[in-house]
């Protein structure tokens, strides 16, 4: 439901089996949280910039919570 509902709202989704990110490039204020907490998921470099292989969704959630913007936001599955 969750997904439905932000996907409606502008919200871009990344997911796999344990986690579905979704990212808002519109209220991202750019503060970097994601960044200095997982450069490994969340890398600006890198198209797309989210890659949920690359951590258990438990530290892809710790880092979204830093997110001072809620521009970044998550379903775990």
């Amino acid at each position: 439901m969750l997904k439905e509902e932000l996907i409606s709202k502008g919200y871009k989704a990344y997911e796999n089996e344990e986690i579905c990110v979704f990212w808002n490039p519109d209220l991202c204020k750019h503060a970097g949280e994601c960044i200095k907490s997982n450069n490994k998921v969340f890398d600006v470099s890198r198209r797309p910039w989210i890659d949920v292989s690359q951590a258990p969704a438990s530290e892809i959630a710790a880092a979204i919570d830093k997110c001072p913007s809620q521009a970044l936001r998550y379903e775990l599955k």
